[in-house]
């Protein structure tokens, strides 16, 4: 079983197509990095961690190490801790696959992958 399958096993049915994208989004945009649960999260790393897609009741988080530091001119990454910023996204029209591999490049770069 695929990480991705083993991950939408666990969250609802109806993010499915949702966590579908991201990933198709965050895969192409960084090939590299490699793909496992991590805390119970879809995780992508290299040599350290850029993103994960996090599931909520409503919402999947796209969680961003190092997205304090990123240029994010649209301010799509919210959040208040010391470095970890994220986008919450509701639906599949919250998906610009541009602007978010744009943001998962730039977090790869700082993650060393």
């Amino acid at each position: 079983m695929s990480v991705l399958n083993e991950f939408l096993g666990k969250v609802p049915a109806e993010q499915h197509a949702l966590v579908r994208l991201l990933d198709a989004v965050i895969s192409k945009a960084a090939p590299t990095l490699t793909a496992s649960l991590k805390w119970g999260n879809l995780t992508y790393h290299g040599e350290k961690n850029v993103c994960s897609l996090v599931s909520h009741k409503h919402h999947i988080n796209l969680q961003v190490w190092g997205g304090a530091r990123l240029k994010d001119p649209r301010r799509l990454l919210t959040g208040t801790g010391k470095d970890m910023r994220h986008i919450k996204v509701t639906s599949e029209a919250d998906v610009d696959p541009k602007y978010i591999a744009d943001l998962v490049k730039q977090a790869t770069r700082l993650g060393g992958a």
